[in-house]
């Protein structure tokens, strides 16, 4: 999915309503890209893949849906679980917050299930683009690559199965947003006569979220949602770029083939161990009586980078969360009370106890809530709140 400001791309491949009744967007233009397309990426479409105009009004209607079916529970529980947790402050209002963010971003979005994608009306004049002919190509380029994707990973099915595994989830919008921009740049390179790698250098930054302005961001929307958004068009695109300098084309045919498993993965680059599994027991919903068990979840290298970093330098954050082999949390509801049970497993006992120092230390500086019990147990860490005493 593409967004403005100069067609940087943010959020997920979207699913949108219905699409009778819309008509084909310059089928011939489109044509002319998909070839450019197949010859960037070396594989070849089975179909034609159609796209329509969009009004921002039922753009904005099918971002509000789609944000409600990502999220592991209701929007108040599943945010107020963050706020717990210590990665935003809730609002009563974050839902609007959130989709006034989405919406003022979004250029266009790519639909798995009709596979079609759609433009928001007007959007080819606020991409940045020095034409709206150019505009149109950047975009049709990156979501027809999402198409291309979608033709054999089958992007719908594979992203409900990862609903429960939210760092997972993550590094694959990594790998498909990353190849998108980097066919994006590498279309916008064949308007350029005599372009060259020096050239992709130069532009990726450009076409990437590397160049986000945060004096566009609203002051009332948390960090992490801003962050957690771009980070598939900075870090992915990265990933991308190294893979395909590595391997060409065929390194990201075998990506397809073995998606990335966890942020750990963009951040330090393939191979990496697969994250640890069965980290909380089968039946951790009797964990905590008298409570319900709300969702449970993977946070991953990327998310609790991020956690530590509200408190402490980047760099200390970013060191204490590396190591990281695995992570498993479970949120408990009990009233307008959240808990929650988080077991994490380090590549040593050594790296594990960086961690557990640095989680100390955040929240002596930035304190959560609710009381939290930290524990170490070899290679793994325990982090509990408003949980029975085991």
């Amino acid at each position: 999915m593409l967004r403005k400001r100069p067609l940087r791309a943010a959020g997920i491949v979207l699913a949108a309503a219905a699409v009778a009744g819309f008509a084909d967007l310059l089928p011939d233009r489109m044509a002319e890209v998909s070839r450019s397309v197949e010859e960037i990426r070396g594989r070849q479409f089975s179909r034609p893949v159609p796209a329509s105009e969009i009004e921002a009004a039922e753009a904005r209607r099918v971002l509000r849906a789609k944000i409600l079916e990502g999220l592991p529970a209701p929007p108040e529980e599943t945010f107020r679980s963050l706020a717990a947790i210590g990665l935003i402050e809730d609002s009563p209002k974050l839902l609007d917050s959130l989709l006034d963010f989405y919406s003022s971003q979004v250029v266009a979005f790519y639909d798995p299930d009709a596979r079609r994608f759609f433009v928001v009306r007007g959007s080819e004049a606020l991409a940045g683009a020095e034409s709206e002919d150019l505009a149109r190509g950047l975009i049709y380029s990156h979501e027809l690559t999402h198409a291309l994707q979608d033709e054999h990973l089958r992007l719908a099915d594979r992203v409900k199965t990862l609903r429960d595994d939210g760092d997972r989830s993550l590094a694959l919008q990594c790998l498909l947003e990353g190849e998108a921009t980097l066919v994006m740049i590498r279309f916008a390179l064949q308007q350029i006569p005599g372009a060259d790698e020096e050239a992709e250098d130069q532009m990726a930054p450009l076409l990437t979220a590397g160049a986000l302005e945060r004096g566009a961001i609203t002051a009332d929307l948390p960090d992490f949602f801003v962050d957690q958004l771009f980070f598939p068009y900075a870090d992915g695109t990265a990933f991308v770029r190294a893979a395909v300098k590595k391997g060409g084309w065929a390194e990201m045919d075998r990506l397809w083939r073995n998606p990335p498993e966890s942020t750990s993965e963009i951040l330090h680059g393939a191979p990496y161990p697969p994250p640890a599994r069965n980290l909380l027991p089968a039946n951790v919903a009797t964990f905590a009586p008298g409570k319900r068990l709300s969702y449970t979840d993977t946070l991953g290298e990327w998310t609790i980078r991020f956690l530590l970093g509200r408190a402490l330098p980047d760099e200390e954050a970013a060191a204490a969360a590396s190591g990281w082999r695995g992570d498993r949390i479970a949120y408990f509801v009990s009233g307008g009370s959240m808990s929650y049970l988080w077991r994490l497993r380090y590549e040593s006992a050594e790296s594990a106890g960086r961690f557990e120092a640095a989680l100390r230390k955040a929240r002596q500086k930035r304190p959560v809530t609710a009381p939290e019990t930290i524990r170490r147990e070899g290679a793994d860490v325990v982090v509990s709140a408003g949980m029975p005493e085991k």
